[in-house]
C-alpha cells in the first residue's frame, strides 16, 4: 500500500463529515472522477483534517509557506490580494467548492497568493503537500485533475496577456483590475486611491478620476475614500468591455 496507515479510521472521518459534506468532496475539482471505493480507500490511509471554521477565521494568510491544499467545501470565502508594494489591495468573496494553494504547493514561489478567511461557516479539508505527492502518484484521475487544473491556470493567464487593450479609459481600468482578480464576477472592494491608480495606468490621476466617476453615474461602482466597491463585477464587464 502506497500510503502510510493512519490510526484515524473512515468511521471516524466519515462521523465527523455528514453525508452531504462527502457528496461535495467528490465534487472538488481535484477528486473529480474518483468513485466512493477510491475516495474510501484515500480516508482509510490518509491523514486529511477536516475543520468546521466560523465566520473571520483564517485559512491561510498571504506570503505564509504554502504547505498544502485547503479544499473549502461549503459556504463563502473572503479572499484578500495585496500589491507587492503594499499600496493597494482587493477583497472579493469566493463561492465553494474550492481549493486554495494549488497553484503556490510547487515551483520557485512557494507561498500562499492571497489571505483567505471564513466569510460564512464553512468545512475545510486540509491535505499536506506529502499526501498531495501521494495521491498524485497512485491515482492516475487525481493527477490528471491536477494537469488539468493547473493547465487552465496558465492559459487563463496567458489569454488575459494577449487580450487586446480597451481604447476607452474606462475599458482600460476595468480590464486592469480584472486581471488582478481570482474570479471576474459578484462584489469587490479595492481598496486603492484613484491616484495609485493612475500611476498603474500611466494616466493622469484627472482623467482617471472623471472615468470612475462616469462609470459611479451609471451605478456600476461606489467611490468612496480610497476604496472602489464594485456591487456586480460581471455587470461592470458587460457595460464596459
Amino acid at each position: 500500500m502506497l500510503f502510510t496507515h493512519k490510526h484515524r479510521t473512515f468511521a471516524h472521518n466519515l462521523a465527523v463529515m455528514e453525508q452531504s459534506m462527502y457528496d461535495k468532496l467528490l465534487s472538488l475539482p481535484l477528486f473529480q472522477g474518483l468513485g466512493q471505493a477510491d475516495l474510501t480507500r484515500i480516508l482509510e490511509s490518509t491523514h486529511l483534517t477536516f475543520e468546521t471554521a466560523e465566520p473571520e477565521t483564517l485559512l491561510v494568510e498571504q506570503d505564509s509557506l504554502c504547505d498544502g491544499i485547503v479544499f473549502v467545501m461549503d459556504g463563502i470565502v473572503e479572499s484578500t490580494t495585496q500589491s507587492a508594494d503594499h499600496t493597494w489591495s482587493v477583497v472579493e468573496q469566493l463561492p465553494t467548492p474550492l481549493a486554495i494553494g494549488l497553484e503556490s504547493l510547487y515551483g520557485s514561489t512557494r507561498v500562499y497568493q492571497q489571505t483567505c478567511r471564513a466569510a460564512t461557516t464553512v468545512h475545510t479539508l486540509r491535505v499536506d503537500k506529502r499526501t498531495i505527492a501521494a495521491l498524485t502518484g497512485y491515482f492516475e484521475v487525481f493527477r490528471i485533475n491536477v494537469l488539468n487544473t493547473l493547465s487552465t491556470l496558465v492559459a487563463r493567464q496567458r489569454q488575459q496577456q494577449w487580450t487586446p487593450a480597451p481604447t476607452s479609459l474606462k475599458g482600460r481600468i476595468v480590464q486592469f483590475l480584472r486581471t488582478r482578480l481570482q474570479r471576474p464576477a459578484g462584489p469587490k472592494s479595492f481598496q486603492v486611491t484613484q491616484r495609485t491608480l493612475g500611476n498603474y495606468l500611466g494616466e493622469d490621476p484627472r482623467y482617471v478620476s472623471r472615468a470612475l466617476h462616469a462609470l459611479q453615474q451609471q451605478g456600476l461602482l461606489h467611490l468612496g475614500r480610497g476604496i472602489i466597491a464594485v456591487p456586480s463585477f460581471e455587470n461592470l464587464l458587460k457595460e464596459t468591455l
